[in-house]
């Protein structure tokens, strides 16, 4: 049984956001995402110096999920190891890391899906390629499960935990019950104030299975996301406001859930709101005020996702 594991968060910063990046220290060292392109070289090498670890030393390259923010810098990692580390993601998302242009056609099913100005779409798609390195053919795609062997007694198990992202999986330190949960875990959102939901059924499943069954120690996210009263807090979490956090993730999505029943059948027929397309009123409910032609914006993708969770019971 192993009693500790140094784990160190790295902070990606890039524009107005930033996105936690996780180092595992064990005998085959892994990074856990990587932030964007840049995050390499600008945050996840010099913080590394800092407490003495050279990156050429990562033996695994961990994505929780393929989204830009946590993928795009994958390939900088592995050139800095020398194209040595393994580089592990979910089986579900592994065409994201084979193709940048994956993730053109994601962007336009999802958010793009209602930004009808050619320009802007344009500028989002440079945005997407810009933050992303080179495509890579993953060492392995895991499934519910699977183990990985850091060397000695440290291991990883994967968890799906999709809802944010298709595909999104929770690495489990096993005998010390460390969850890195990345952003399968939103609480009331991040900085613009509303989460990022792909899926909001399997989303909540997810967070419900973290709460009832993994019930981690400590809870690694992969962004700083607001509490119930607006308040941003740590994207580490450890003891009881592990439960607290996912209690509020359940409590935000109840409330998104119940707005989106009250709104979206008048809302398919309704004129056009000059931002917020056909989820005006939605919008105006739950007093969001966001831009939802900046990138990354939340807003689109997690009112689609209920609309469609909608649709499929509903039958509307």
């Amino acid at each position: 049984m192993i009693n500790s594991v140094r784990v160190i968060p790295i902070e990606c910063r890039f524009g107005p956001i930033s996105a936690f990046a996780y180092y595992v220290d064990a005998p085959e060292p892994a990074i856990i995402d990587t932030g964007v392109n840049i995050s390499a070289r600008q945050d996840i090498e010099p913080t590394l110096v800092e407490h003495g670890i050279r990156i050429e030393d990562i033996r695994w390259i961990l994505l929780t999920h393929g989204h830009v923010d946590h993928l795009g810098g994958a390939f900088e990692v592995w050139e800095k190891t020398g194209r040595r580390a393994k580089v592990v993601i979910p089986k579900k998302e592994a065409r994201l890391l084979r193709d940048r242009n994956e993730h053109i056609a994601d962007y336009k099913a999802l958010q793009g899906k209602y930004i009808t100005d050619p320009a802007i779409q344009e500028k989002h798609i440079t945005m997407l390629t810009t933050d992303i390195g080179g495509n890579i053919e993953p060492d392995m795609e895991v499934v519910e499960g699977d183990s990985i062997n850091l060397g000695g007694d440290i291991t990883l198990k994967v968890i799906e935990t999709p809802g944010h992202s298709i595909g999104s999986v929770t690495f489990v330190l096993e005998g010390l019950d460390f969850a890195f949960a990345a952003d399968a875990v939103q609480m009331y959102g991040g900085a613009g104030g509303l989460p990022t939901i792909e899926n909001p059924v399997l989303y909540r499943k997810s967070v419900r299975r973290l709460l009832e069954e993994v019930r981690p120690k400590r809870l690694y996210l992969g962004h700083p996301f607001r509490n119930s009263n607006g308040e941003m807090q740590s994207a580490q979490i450890e003891g009881e406001q592990v439960a607290s956090v996912l209690q509020a993730s359940l409590e935000r999505d109840a409330k998104l859930r119940d707005v989106v029943q009250r709104h979206i059948t008048n809302e398919l027929a309704a004129e056009q709101h000059e931002l917020y397309g056909p989820f005006g009123r939605v919008a105006e409910e739950i007093g969001y005020t966001g831009d939802p032609r900046h990138l990354p914006c939340a807003f689109f993708v997690t009112i689609h996702g209920y609309k469609e969770e909608l649709i499929k019971t509903r039958n509307i």
